[in-house]
């Protein structure tokens, strides 16, 4: 049985050999990110467009506005009295390190897709640290490969947010683990600047600070964490609602996508279509993908794993199957929660590498299929 808390007690290795023992997961990592593109280039040469037509487009031509721009778009009110489409729904913080890039003389678009690289070579490097951790390098290695191939990783070879979500939430968990509470409060500031659903990550930094403190333990510390956490999500929350003169202004801009938190009754309504009378392929596919994650879900939670996990996994998959609208995108709402790995981890971990190898490279060609389908074939945002 996994221990349900990880090893810090240990002597800490060098930098050297941290970063000796990580290569095998990000050499795996950037091997297979240039297999999906090479997987979106064959699709996009059979649908006769440029597989460079998406790498910066959909959410990405938001984020690369910003990045250009600021959040110069006004906020206005169509006859429905509905917010119209407005910038002020995408967090700052990936736009932000774009727009730095371009200092240095980068185009925009060459530095949105430099930032995501690196950021998700961040995000495996950490997430093979917490692997590795809890259970030994092998599934450290396979943590990072598997969050890597799922079926939403198409965005991490896009212009978009989630592979630096990821790499602040996994280094925020390590910080945690580590009990470096102010390094972990100042990693969930960062985290509550890239998306929404960082609050996810906020909430599992403040129930591991709240636990730490009912313990007695690490003194002022835990408390300092817990109190960082949700800084950057109320900052950027607050100026949204300054900026819209109300409240809960970034809530009420996400209309403007018809994007609201409606329990799941819209992924269960897609679901179930999906699963019985709906002739869409990508419908089923999809729809296969939710009850898929609902399942690892649940194994999760009959893994002892640390409370932080599964309190941000928990709540990431709740966000990513409660929202309203954008049915095709659950597969990348789920990216974030890479805790459904760890069961199939433990799983795969033992298992030979020839057969490990034949796994992986099919999960990773049907996750690259999938996303490269929706953009090329279907035209839809992954």
């Amino acid at each position: 049985m996994q221990p349900s808390t990880l090893d810090v007690t240990a002597e800490r290795p060098t930098i050297a050999s941290v970063v000796r023992s990580a290569r095998p997961a990000l050499g795996l990592y950037v091997l297979f990110q240039l297999l999906a593109f090479g997987v979106l280039w064959l699709l996009s040469w059979k649908a006769g467009v440029s597989p460079g037509r998406f790498v910066g487009a959909f959410d990405g031509n938001w984020y690369l506005s910003v990045a250009e721009h600021g959040y110069d778009q006004a906020v206005t009110v169509g006859p429905d009295g509905m917010p119209a489409e407005n910038s002020l729904v995408f967090f700052p913080l990936t736009p932000a390190l774009t727009a730095l890039l371009g200092l240095f003389g980068l185009p925009l678009l060459p530095a949105a897709l430099t930032v995501s690289l690196l950021a998700g070579c961040a995000a495996a490097w950490g997430l093979f640290l917490l692997g590795r951790d809890l259970a030994g390098p092998r599934v450290g290695i396979l943590m990072a490969v598997l969050w890597s191939i799922g079926p939403g990783s198409a965005a991490l070879h896009l212009a978009y947010s989630e592979s630096l979500l990821v790499a602040l939430v996994a280094w925020t968990l390590v910080a945690v683990a580590r009990r470096q509470w102010p390094l972990a409060g100042v990693l969930a500031i960062l985290t509550g600047l890239t998306r929404a659903s960082g609050s996810a990550l906020v909430a599992g930094v403040c129930v591991a600070a709240i636990v730490a403190i009912v313990r007695r333990q690490d003194g002022w510390r835990p408390w300092l964490g817990g109190s960082l956490a949700p800084l950057g999500l109320l900052g950027y929350l607050g100026y949204v609602a300054i900026r819209t003169g109300r409240p809960d202004g970034w809530f009420w801009l996400q209309g403007g996508w018809e994007m609201h938190f409606d329990f799941g009754r819209f992924t269960w309504i897609q679901t179930l279509e999906g699963l019985t009378s709906n002739e869409s392929s990508w419908i089923t596919v999809t729809a296969l993908f939710v009850v898929l994650a609902v399942a690892l879900q649940i194994w999760a939670w009959c893994t002892r794993l640390p409370l932080p996990w599964q309190v941000y996994n928990t709540l990431t998959v709740v966000i990513a199957l409660c929202s309203s609208n954008y049915f095709q995108s659950r597969a990348r709402f789920l990216l974030p929660a890479f805790v459904l790995t760890v069961p199939l981890a433990l799983l795969l971990a033992k298992l030979p590498n020839r057969a490990l190898a034949i796994l992986l490279t099919t999960g990773a060609l049907v996750g690259a299929w999938y996303g490269a389908f929706l953009m090329a074939i279907v035209h839809l945002n992954p």
